[in-house]
C-alpha cells in the first residue's frame, strides 16, 4: 500500500486536481492530507517529516496539492514497478539525468508537458529510469528508506531544495533515484515566472550546492543546473533580470502592461498556458475549445470561470468585460472569420481590445493532437492598422526566427539574447518583428 502525503494551502486546488485524481484509484492507499493553510509548519520538510512518520504504507508518496494522476491504475502501477527496484531510494515523474550534453538529453519525464518543443519528447520515459535528482511534485519513498533518512529540516527550512537534496542524500546510502513512466499533469503555473522572482528558490540553492560540492561539481534540476559558475550568473540575473526585461520586453510583460487597471477580462482560445496568469487580473473568463487545454488551465487556476466554446461562433453581452485578449488565435482562423472575430472583440471590450499574432503567415500543422494548432491566416501590420489597432512588435527580429517561433541558430541560450537585444527596435518598427501586439482602445468609442 502507498501513503499519500500531501501538505496544502489551497483547499479548492486539492480538490480539483489531487484529490479528484485519488478518487478514481483503484489501489487501496492511505491519505495523510496536511493542512497548512493557517502556516503551522514553516518547511516543507517539517511538514513532509510528520506527514512521513504517520505513514503505515509499504512506500510514501510526498505529492503537492496540484498533481493529477492521469488514470485509474497509477498507484497500483507505481508500486508495481517499484518492487522491481531494490536499489530506488526515490522515485518520482520528472528529473534530469547527469548524463547528456544539453538540457534535450538529460531531461527525463512521464509527466505532460503541453506546447513542448519536440525536442524534449525524447526524455520522455518508457520504463523506469536513472537520474540525478528528481522534480519535488512527486517524490515516492520506500517506508524503510524514510525511516532510515528523513527531510534535512535544517538546512532546508522553507519550501525549496528539499526535494533534490533527498535524492542526493540517498545516493550517499547507495540508492537511486528513478523517473517512473506513470502519466500525469503537474497543475503549476510556476514556469511562466523568470528566475529572479524566486528569491527563495535562490537562496536554498547556494545551501544545496555547500551541502553536496565535494561529491557533486554541478547539480543537474529540473528548474536548471547548479554550480560555482551557475549560482554566480544567477546571482547575477537576479540583481539585472528586472532590469533587462523592463529594456527588453517580452509578451508577458508587454500584455502586463496594457492590462494594468483593467479588472475584467475575457480571454480568448486561452489554451493551457495563457500569460493572463501573471496579469493580476482580480476577474477573468478564459475560452478555449480544445478541451484537454481547457481541462490543464482549469486545473491551474488559470482563471475565475471558463467556457468550451469555439471563439469564432461564441458571443457575449456588449460591453461585458474591460479587456478582450487573444494571444496568439488570429492566425488560426481564415481573414473573413478574423475581421469578423476583431469586430466582436470590440463590442465586448469597455476599455481595450488586444491582440497578438505573427508578422505575416507562418506555417503550422497540428500538434499535441490539437487539430485546432494549424495556421489559417497570416496578419501584418498595414492589415491590423486599417483595422483600427495600434501595432507594436515584440520576439525580436523577424529574420532569427523560423520554426514554432524557434531561434534558427545556436547555441540557442545566445542567440535567444541577440533576439532580446532588438527588441527595442523592432517595438518601435514592428514590420521587422516576429511577432505583433496589436491594441484598440474602445473607450472612446462609447461617449
Amino acid at each position: 500500500m502507498i501513503s499519500v502525503v500531501c501538505v496544502y494551502n489551497n483547499e479548492s486546488v486539492l480538490k480539483v486536481a489531487l484529490l479528484r485524481s485519488l478518487g478514481s484509484q483503484t489501489a487501496k492507499f492511505e491519505p495523510i492530507l496536511l493542512d497548512n493553510r493557517d502556516g503551522r509548519y514553516r518547511s516543507a520538510a517539517q511538514a513532509l517529516n510528520d506527514g512521513g512518520r504517520r505513514a503505515t504504507g509499504d512506500f510514501i508518496m510526498f505529492i503537492h496539492q496540484d498533481m493529477w494522476l492521469a488514470t485509474p491504475t497509477w498507484l497500483e502501477d507505481a508500486e508495481r514497478l517499484l518492487k522491481t527496484l531494490p536499489d530506488a531510494g526515490v522515485a518520482g515523474v520528472a528529473g534530469m539525468s547527469d548524463r547528456g550534453r544539453n538540457w534535450y538529453d538529460r531531461v527525463k519525464f512521464s509527466i505532460s508537458v503541453f506546447g513542448a518543443d519536440e525536442r524534449a519528447e525524447v526524455g520522455r520515459v518508457h520504463h523506469p529510469t536513472e537520474v540525478q535528482t528528481l522534480d519535488e511534485c512527486v517524490l515516492i519513498v520506500p517506508k524503510p528508506v524514510f525511516d532510515r533518512l528523513p527531510f534535512d529540516e535544517t538546512t532546508f527550512d522553507g519550501w525549496d531544495s528539499y526535494g533534490i537534496d533527498y535524492c542526493l542524500s540517498a545516493k550517499q546510502l547507495g540508492l537511486k533515484a528513478y523517473v517512473l513512466p506513470l502519466p500525469c499533469s503537474h497543475c503549476c503555473a510556476r514556469a511562466c515566472y523568470p528566475l529572479w522572482h524566486f528569491g527563495d528558490l535562490f537562496k536554498y540553492e547556494k545551501r544545496l550546492y555547500a551541502k553536496h560540492k565535494r561529491s557533486y561539481k554541478r547539480i543537474y534540476t529540473w528548474m536548471g543546473n547548479i554550480s560555482w559558475l551557475d549560482l554566480r550568473l544567477r546571482s547575477l540575473m537576479t540583481v539585472l533580470g528586472p532590469l533587462y526585461v523592463r529594456l527588453f520586453p517580452n509578451i508577458f510583460a508587454l500584455l502586463k502592461r496594457e492590462l494594468a487597471g483593467c479588472r475584467t477580462v475575457l480571454d480568448l482560445g486561452c489554451g493551457h498556458h495563457s500569460p493572463l496568469q501573471v496579469c493580476n487580473v482580480p476577474f477573468s473568463v478564459g475560452v478555449e475549445l480544445f478541451e484537454p487545454s481547457l481541462l490543464e488551465s482549469r486545473r491551474v487556476g488559470i482563471h475565475s470561470q471558463y467556457i468550451r466554446g469555439d471563439v469564432a461562433r461564441i458571443n457575449f453581452q456588449p460591453q461585458s468585460f474591460d479587456a478582450v485578449i487573444a494571444v496568439e488565435v488570429l492566425e488560426h482562423l481564415t481573414k473573413e472569420q478574423g475581421i469578423d472575430f476583431l469586430h466582436r472583440m470590440q463590442e465586448w471590450a469597455t476599455k481595450k481590445v488586444v491582440v497578438t499574432t505573427p508578422n505575416g503567415y507562418v506555417p503550422q500543422d497540428t500538434y499535441d493532437h490539437n487539430p485546432l494548432q494549424e495556421h489559417r491566416s497570416g496578419w501584418d501590420v498595414d492589415t491590423l492598422r486599417s483595422l483600427g489597432f495600434h501595432v507594436r512588435g515584440s520576439a525580436g527580429w523577424k529574420a532569427l526566427r523560423g520554426h514554432k517561433g524557434h531561434v534558427k541558430h545556436k547555441p540557442a541560450f545566445l542567440w535567444e539574447r541577440i533576439s532580446d537585444l532588438t527588441q527595442p527596435l523592432v517595438y518601435r518598427f514592428p514590420k521587422l518583428a516576429f511577432q505583433l501586439i496589436a491594441v484598440k482602445r474602445t473607450e472612446k468609442n462609447r461617449t
